[in-house]
């Protein structure tokens, strides 16, 4: 039929088209068609606008800082027809009252500085004017102190080392013995060994660039090159690729592996605009973190990081690339943070029947909130989540059956159910093994590491600077995971390689090892101090 005709893209709409298509019906006399027609390309061309314009005004939007279902249904500013969203009510005068409590047992209080830390004395002194008693005239002596602590800090200062090597001659055959330059990390180097790993952990640590570290020394009055500070960095981590390779080993060993990934901007002189995206995965199991670079983000990284055993269960989103490890016979637990976020968005979009889902999914997170403060094991949690969760998921899934009867698919609620209905399989994986979490949260949390300092060092230079950067990325985030100090750590495992290490003893320098043999790096709990059980590292 003529009506059926395509007059033209909605999306780039061609005017030569349309007037030729025009000519055509009205030399046919199909007037009734034409005008069906040019109204079904109307009504299409609105809809698209109106979705383009609703994206747009969602991207432009200041992003709240939290998503939590109350700052949600105040943010909820225009409902559906027919539906009203009560507000929830503000406590009354009486309530609130009720409410307030002493700040005892609501904070700790001032703690004690920990006593590693180095005590400086500091006697302030009555003046000589006021040590005459007004009444007397007699000299007062001193009777005692109260005392003070307080936290502060020497700022670091920039020394220059003056090494001798000494030379020494036999006096009777002339023979000639000097002693040998000590090891550093750049062979004949103007920069000392603790001024690099300082530069590699104010980097990756505290995110600062390269350049605006050597403008901060340009500030204290030493000039140093970003060139020579960043090859000098470069062989650090360089010197720590190894102990990055066995924490890999580690984190792909047995046990529940979680992953998420995101970009990487990598300048390449061949690529077309000179800078391409590289793909960084984050890898955990356990304490055990893994930042995984990849020229790409496709399934061949997965499997490239997985290696031969497929068969693995793998938390992780939504995502399709890893769909080939359900088909190896391993499983893909979903994240229930990712489905609970659509809601989010159709909620803040308008749509108040999102608000319903996302009260029914609040009370999944209340069972794990109060499995977390019980302390449940994982059999624990796995009874737990049968008894207490199951009801709630399987309410929730009546809700997105009757829902997704009624809502269109391409409004954002629709596109929440979607998401939803194709993942509710993977979404359930955690009811059956307490050890997977409700959520592939941490390793987002994980990733915010590498994105906070992506936006401050902007680019890597080539693969092999994304390879350094996960490396580094892998042992700051596991020492973290372990409760060790980072930049410590750094400072020890550094000294140790350069100084020789054994390679057979490498597994020595890995953060739990390290831990056991040199306590001084807990930064966790004193309560949650690991039992003691490897032997002392030689000094």
């Amino acid at each position: 039929m003529a009506s059926r005709e395509k007059v033209t893209s909605a999306f780039a709409p061609d005017l030569d088209e349309v007037r030729a298509w025009l000519q055509k019906m009205i030399a046919a006399l199909s007037f009734v068609e034409m005008v069906a027609a040019i109204l079904a390309l109307l009504a299409r061309m609105r809809d698209i606008n109106t979705e383009l314009v609703q994206q747009l005004a969602h991207l432009r939007r200041k992003r709240p800082r939290s998503e939590t279902l109350e700052r949600v249904e105040r943010q909820l500013v225009l409902a559906l027809d027919g539906i009203v969203v009560t507000a929830a009510a503000k406590p009354s005068a009486n309530e609130r009252d009720d409410k307030k409590k002493s700040r005892r047992g609501r904070h700790p209080g001032r703690t004690m500085p920990r006593a590693h830390l180095l005590r400086t004395p500091i006697f302030n002194r009555v003046p000589h004017e006021l040590r005459v008693c007004p009444r007397c005239g007699a000299q007062m002596t001193t009777v005692g102190h109260s005392s003070c602590l307080i936290l502060n800090v020497i700022p670091a200062r920039v020394v220059v080392e003056q090494r001798f090597d000494e030379t020494v001659a036999c006096p009777k055959d002339n023979t000639i013995v000097a002693a040998s330059a000590p090891p550093q990390i750049v062979e004949r180097g103007k920069l000392g060994d603790t001024l690099i790993v300082e530069a590699v952990c104010d980097k990756y640590i505290e995110h600062q660039p390269i350049e605006r570290q050597c403008t901060r020394f340009t500030r204290a009055g030493v000039d140093i090159a970003p060139q020579t500070l960043g090859r000098s960095v470069a062989a650090a981590l360089d010197l720590l690729a190894p102990v990055a390779r066995l924490i890999e080993e580690q984190t792909r060993g047995p046990g529940l592996l979680g992953t998420d990934a995101t970009g990487i901007p990598v300048l390449d002189p061949d690529a077309l605009e000179g800078i391409r995206n590289g793909t960084i995965w984050c890898w955990t199991n356990a304490r055990w973190v893994t930042f995984f670079y990849s020229p790409s983000g496709d399934s061949e990284s997965v499997k490239r990081f997985l290696g031969k055993d497929l068969a693995r269960t793998v938390q992780c989103d939504g995502t399709n690339v890893t769909t080939f490890l359900e088909r190896a016979g391993g499983k893909r637990p979903g994240c229930w943070a990712h489905g609970r976020r659509r809601l989010v968005e159709a909620a803040r979009s308008g749509d108040a029947l999102a608000l319903e889902g996302l009260r029914i999914i609040a009370r999944l997170f209340v069972v794990e909130r109060d499995s977390t403060l019980a302390g449940d094991t994982a059999e624990e949690r796995r009874e737990r989540r049968e008894t207490c969760t199951r009801p709630i998921t399987d309410e929730l899934r009546s809700w997105i059956d009757r829902r997704r009867a009624v809502v269109p698919p391409k409004t954002p609620l629709g596109q929440a159910l979607g998401y939803l209905h194709r993942q509710w399989r993977r979404l359930l994986l955690f009811l059956e093994d307490g050890n997977v979490e409700a959520t592939n949260n941490r390793r987002e949390r994980e990733l915010r590491r590498l994105i906070l300092g992506r936006k401050n060092w902007l680019f890597t230079w080539l693969d092999e600077g994304a390879e350094r950067t996960g490396d580094i990325l892998s042992i700051v985030a596991t020492c973290i995971a372990h409760d060790v100090n980072p930049r410590a750590y750094l400072h020890a495992v550094v000294d140790c390689i350069v100084h020789g290490w054994p390679q057979a003893r490498l597994r020595d320098l890995l953060p739990d090892r390290m831990l056991i043999a040199h306590p001084e790096l807990f930064v966790g709990d004193p309560d949650a101090f690991p039992t003691p059980g490897a032997p002392p590292l030689p000094a």
